[in-house]
């Protein structure tokens, strides 16, 4: 009878946010970007995009352009900046391992070290944008509209990632969760 009521108990325990049901999903209006909250197990209406529910983490398969998510959360993000007379363009996105090799290696010429130049670009193997998941925003000539950004980028799950670059940005948060400390440069990605 004591085991009867043990297994009664499990089954009038209230539903966990655990089970998926009340894992948020973020979800726009494909065409005006109006952003609305569902669940994943609702998902998006067939006139959304999806924003995604976590973190955009890197595919399995190797990309040949910016992360799609990232894209809807940028563009998302863009629309409503424009609200406010704020003009935000992707200036560089997604970059082939060889640009950003080709870009380091300048680094290095610029700079005369390794360790200097991933102060300013990243080395390829530990730089997001050959995965296609950082933007550079308005660079190089518009850090204020990339403040709006900065500000406002953890509601569509953005948010500037080093002290050193107004400009980059990458999808490493849920829409809506707060952003993490700046890293000072892209040395700090050496060391972790």
């Amino acid at each position: 009878m004591k085991r009867f009521g043990v297994i009664l108990a499990l089954f009038l325990l209230p539903v966990s946010k655990a089970n998926g049901v009340d894992i948020p999903e973020f979800c726009a209006h494909k065409t005006t970007f109006e952003m609305r909250t569902t669940n994943v197990i609702k998902r998006c209406n067939e006139d959304e995009i999806s924003l995604g529910s976590g973190p955009i983490t890197a595919s399995l398969t190797a990309p040949k352009a910016l992360n799609e998510t990232l894209e809807n959360r940028f563009r998302t993000a863009q629309a409503s900046a424009a609200k406010e007379g704020v003009n935000l363009q992707i200036t560089s996105g997604y970059r082939s391992i060889e640009r950003q090799r080709f870009l380091f290696d300048q680094a290095v010429q610029k700079y005369g070290s390794y360790k200097t130049a991933a102060k300013w670009v990243a080395p390829p193997e530990i730089s997001n944008h050959p995965l296609g998941l950082a933007i550079d925003v308005n660079y190089p000539n518009d850090p204020k509209a990339a403040k709006w950004l900065e500000v406002n980028g953890y509601k569509f799950g953005l948010c500037r990632v080093f002290k050193n670059e107004w400009w980059h940005f990458e999808g490493n948060i849920a829409p809506g969760w707060k952003c993490p400390k700046l890293l000072k440069d892209a040395r700090a990605l050496l060391q972790s």
